[in-house]
């Protein structure tokens, strides 16, 4: 468990709900017992009228600037918005691309075949076993 000294200011990235609120250790409160020696944090929230909760009652994220709490939450939506486009790719491949070769190859000549996409930016095209070409993200250890 993380120690925090009293007055340190917390970022925390909320999991139960969306959002980043800052806190401030208020107490620390050292537990000795028959089973050891707890320590509790008692925190109030960067908002005004906001009451004293645990510490370990929040649930989220903890981070000690913001900086940190900025860059994790930068590399959440980076992921969260990746993965849309991806999805959305997949179905315009699947609905447009398809379709549009489909009719291409009854409205062509057999000579004629689909322009590739531009490359996005991190990804790498891949030859499929039946001559397709895909983008593909590869990790950053492989590339």
């Amino acid at each position: 468990m993380s120690t925090h000294d009293v007055g340190t200011v917390l970022w925390i990235i909320h999991t139960d709900r969306p959002g980043l609120m800052a806190y401030q250790v208020t107490e620390e409160i050292t537990k000795k017992t028959l089973e050891g020696e707890k320590i509790q944090y008692i925190v109030r929230a960067a908002l005004p009228k906001s009451k004293e909760v645990r510490l370990e009652t929040i649930k989220g994220n903890i981070f000690k600037d913001s900086e940190e709490a900025k860059h994790k939450m930068t590399e959440n939506a980076t992921r969260a918005i990746d993965g849309m486009v991806e999805k959305i790719q997949g179905q315009v491949d699947t609905f447009f691309f398809n379709q549009k070769s489909e009719s291409a190859k009854l409205n062509s000549s057999p000579a004629k075949s689909p322009k590739l996409q531009t490359l996005k930016s991190g990804y790498q095209w891949v030859t499929m076993d039946d001559g397709s070409k895909v983008q593909v993200k590869l990790p950053e250890t492989l590339s």
